[in-house]
């Protein structure tokens, strides 16, 4: 997210997967498209929902959001973990 603005400029050592919430407002619009310029090799994916979309504790819990995010997560594994 935003913390990962700063080393964006780095060669990952591992794949890498993105997962943000379009109404997110720490990580606005074109903090995304930063993510997606820096790593083009990287899937970076962005949901209808808010910060915090994947944690059921909180009132932004977003669960068709999350539901997508945990299936790509976890192609994203087989994938890359096989």
């Amino acid at each position: 997210g935003s913390r990962d603005v700063p080393f964006l400029g780095e060669t990952p050592r591992a794949p890498l997967i993105f997962h943000f919430g379009e109404r997110d407002k720490s990580i606005p619009p074109a903090m995304v498209q930063q993510h997606r310029d820096a790593l083009p090799q990287m899937p970076v994916h962005t949901y209808p929902a808010d910060h915090g979309f994947n944690c059921d504790a909180r009132a932004s819990h977003d669960p068709a959001s999350a539901k997508l995010a945990r299936e790509r997560t976890l192609a994203f594994f087989a994938e890359h973990l096989a």
